[in-house]
């Protein structure tokens, strides 16, 4: 409904917002969700989340300064200034939000974490429909993100405070900066992890304009949505990784190692069935002035398969505490994409961002693979490749036996074959499958 134009604009505004959300938090809330997990008393928790809080509060309310003063500088039209505006106020209250969100986390009270999520994130979405259709653009989408993030604030707050106790948030100025020293590496990590997701749609804007971004950013959007399974799961496991490495650390692998399993597969399968269906999934879900981007989507979506397992390496190398090791593996992968995004934004346009995104994440994924080998040995994984590969290429041969076939039934028939094939080769058994009738039970851990 916006347009390419615009929807580029959009992406652009929501790469600077990503930016600085990053910094204003820092890494704050793996830090606090970690330390929460660990020590596992309410009142230790109360008085880390009041600390924490100032801590964002003075990060946040700086990010918000920096973006004004891009806003006025860049040459861009005022519609996306203000949204830019809104949008760092939205930041603002998802920042402080974060306080609250590692309780729940740290406390894996993830039920009430995800129905409070589900429920305000619906709410902004119909609003931002409403406003959509309505006609008023990029401002309105913005006061639908500023809307969402007040709701979302409360609730989470008033959610933490039961889960805990009543607490206040007069935290210690000295305790706060001394939680932004302690997530240092963190929040690096994550400024650099940021980079290398966003800095393409900036410098695509910059070198190519809003069209090109608008072509790109329809890919990220489909890319973006597969990811947030991956974000989600990571996130789950990472308070009961950091309670295994302290207590039961022989546990610790076993999760690991069950969770890879589960992201290789989910992600692979995703690139592969993404690569081949590109094109008749985007006439699906886009108008046909987006049908370019179909061809950034053939390429970002095996960046997307390597990122399926990077967020749960991540979370480990968090929990074992490898905190500065994760700050250097993800610092040469943003090093290595800036330097390829200079190269081949000029001449490719979007296709060379999203090859220079590829590039960065399997650069980041051998150095997580060769760091967390004691965790999951060569042999292991060899054996995961080996058992998953004859599967998709069945899942590719139906799906290219189905050409004839509506998009989505061919995308089901796929994703039966695969499982099947799985089921022949080894790689799912019935303690998959008792995993997985255990997560459909809503009264099972």
């Amino acid at each position: 409904m916006l347009g390419v134009e615009t929807f580029g604009q959009y992406g652009f505004a929501l790469a600077v917002f990503a930016f600085f959300t990053v910094i204003s938090d820092f890494g704050i809330e793996n830090y606090q969700t970690r330390q929460t997990a660990i020590f596992n008393d309410k009142n230790k928790a109360r008085i880390l989340a009041a600390d924490s809080f100032i801590s964002r509060l003075i990060l946040s309310a700086l990010s918000a300064i920096i973006i004004f003063v891009i806003s006025v500088i860049i040459n861009k039209p005022l519609p996306l200034k203000i949204f830019l505006w809104l949008l760092s106020f939205t930041m603002i209250l998802n920042c402080l939000a974060g306080s609250f969100i590692s309780i729940l986390l740290g406390y894996e009270k993830f039920k009430y974490f995800s129905m409070l999520s589900l429920s305000t994130q619906m709410a902004g979405t119909m609003l931002g429909i409403l406003v959509l259709y309505l006609g008023y653009s990029l401002p309105g989408i913005g006061v639908t993100h500023l809307i969402t993030a007040v709701l979302s604030a409360v609730a989470i707050a008033i959610t933490a405070r039961r889960v805990v106790g009543g607490f206040s948030l007069r935290g210690k100025l000295t305790k706060a900066l001394d939680i932004i020293k302690q997530s240092a590496p963190l929040g690096i990590t994550a400024i650099l992890i940021t980079i290398y997701y966003r800095a393409d749609l900036i410098m695509l804007s910059i070198i190519k304009g809003d069209q090109a971004v608008g072509c790109y950013n329809s890919a990220y959007a489909l890319v973006n949505g597969l990811l947030l399974v991956s974000a989600t799961f990571s996130s789950t496991l990472l308070p009961r990784m950091s309670s295994y490495f302290k207590r039961e650390p022989d546990k610790l692998d076993v999760l690991y190692q069950t969770g890879f399993k589960y992201l290789l597969f989910f992600g692979m399968a995703a690139a592969f069935g993404a690569a081949f269906l590109a094109e008749p999934i985007y006439r699906l879900i886009y108008p046909e002035a987006y049908l370019p981007g179909a061809n950034a989507l053939k390429i970002l979506i095996w960046a997307m398969a390597m990122m399926f397992v990077n967020t749960l390496q991540n979370a480990l190398m968090i929990a074992r505490d490898l905190k500065k090791r994760l700050m250097y593996l993800t610092g040469a992968g943003a090093f290595v994409n800036i330097i390829l995004n200079l190269i081949l934004i000029p001449p490719y346009g979007f296709a060379g961002a999203a090859l220079a995104t590829v590039a960065s994440e399997l650069i980041t994924a051998a150095g997580f693979i060769i760091t967390l080998r004691s965790s999951l040995p060569y042999r292991m994984f060899a054996s995961l490749l080996w058992r998953l590969l004859p599967a998709l290429a069945l899942m590719v041969l139906s799906i290219k036996f189905t050409e004839s076939v509506m998009i989505i039934p061919r995308i089901l028939i796929g994703a039966a074959v695969l499982v099947v094939a799985l089921v022949i080769t080894g790689g799912l058994n019935r303690r998959d499958f008792r995993t997985l009738m255990g997560l459909l039970s809503w009264g099972k851990d």
